[in-house]
């Protein structure tokens, strides 16, 4: 059995998703951040910090609660967030791809812990 411990600085997991392609797993945290995994080895290819998809509000405490991984397109997912607002992410079109594999020599972790990503929002009607 593998395991995964994410970070002390991220918070609690909200939410989790396979990518369409069973490759990737979308993780969210309280905290807004987002990582991406490799499913087979629960590698963390890179983290979207909340920076890259919200707009920055102290007063306003925003996180997602639910990840939705798109159902044909593997890089591609939706964070359902506590204020009602939907945001659509996926990696730059230059990058293709969230993140790239790992170093596997001395155990060395991801090779990006940030990722930018493109985005829309759309808020409910309150």
């Amino acid at each position: 059995m593998t395991q995964w411990v994410p970070p002390e600085t991220s918070g609690l997991i909200t939410h989790a998703a396979f990518s369409c392609d069973s490759q990737s797993i979308y993780v969210s945290f309280e905290d807004g951040s987002v990582g991406i995994l490799t499913a087979s080895s629960l590698r963390l290819r890179c983290r979207v910090t909340s920076t890259s998809y919200l707009p920055t509000n102290p007063n306003s405490r925003v996180y997602p609660l639910v990840v939705a991984a798109h159902p044909t397109e593997p890089n591609q997912f939706a964070l359902g967030l506590t204020d009602g607002g939907v945001v659509v992410l996926e990696p730059l079109e230059s990058e293709g791809k969230w993140g790239t594999s790992p170093p596997t020599e001395n155990g060395a972790g991801p090779s990006s812990l940030t990722a930018g990503a493109t985005s829309t929002t759309d808020q409910a009607q309150r």
